[in-house]
């Protein structure tokens, strides 16, 4: 059994120009994992590996935090956990929503998206790909 802890306590900023946000990998494709050691301490403690094309996060945004508008080559399903904010997805004129606790979005692969708060402060599980399949 392998236990990952992803409180709040052991996020670490997430790279880029994502302004409040804040990370912890519970899972990655073990095959993008090469030094467990360098992993280990950069993201306080091992992720857990897995041999799927799979990556599992919590992030958390401060208030007025941002994810910056971007695209994914995967599906992203986003699972708010705590506080509440706002996602869009299709870029600057894409639709616009408010979240909070219980929502789950989906980002669909290709396409730009976003996610920030205003006054609350924001907590999500975000689960990225693997592709989806083509239909039969």
């Amino acid at each position: 059994m392998f236990v990952r802890r992803f409180s709040f306590d052991l996020k670490s900023k997430l790279p880029g120009g994502h302004a409040g946000t804040y990370a912890v990998p519970i899972q990655f494709d073990s095959a993008s994992a090469n030094d467990h050691d360098t992993l280990a301490q950069r993201f306080n403690g091992l992720p857990i590996l897995l041999n799927r094309p799979t990556t599992v996060t919590a992030i958390y945004l401060e208030s007025y935090g941002v994810i910056d508008e971007h695209s994914a080559p995967v599906p992203i399903l986003v699972l708010i956990t705590a506080g509440q904010g706002f996602v869009r997805v299709g870029g600057p004129d894409g639709d616009t929503r408010a979240v909070s606790v219980g929502d789950a979005v989906l980002w669909p692969a290709e396409i730009d998206h976003t996610l920030w708060t205003g006054d609350e402060t924001l907590a999500a599980i975000i689960i990225e790909g693997p592709a989806e399949r083509d239909n039969p």
